[in-house]
């Protein structure tokens, strides 16, 4: 990930658009998930987890 200056841009405004940039792609969030092993079988339990609150979640706001 990298920005290029704009002339006559100050520093805080470019590490402000790098930082949104950064956490836009995501190569944090990854980054922060791989720095720990996962078995297989704890990210399938929860992927259904996830699954099952996000369903949740749309029933709730779906008018009875």
């Amino acid at each position: 990930m990298y920005v290029n200056a704009r002339e006559g841009e100050p520093f805080e405004e470019l590490y402000r658009r790098f930082k949104r940039g950064m956490e836009a792609s995501g190569i944090l969030r990854e980054y922060r998930r791989k720095q720990r092993f996962k078995p297989a079988h704890e990210e399938r339990r929860d992927k259904i987890r996830a699954a099952a609150r996000k369903l949740r979640r749309a029933r709730m706001k779906r008018p009875a």
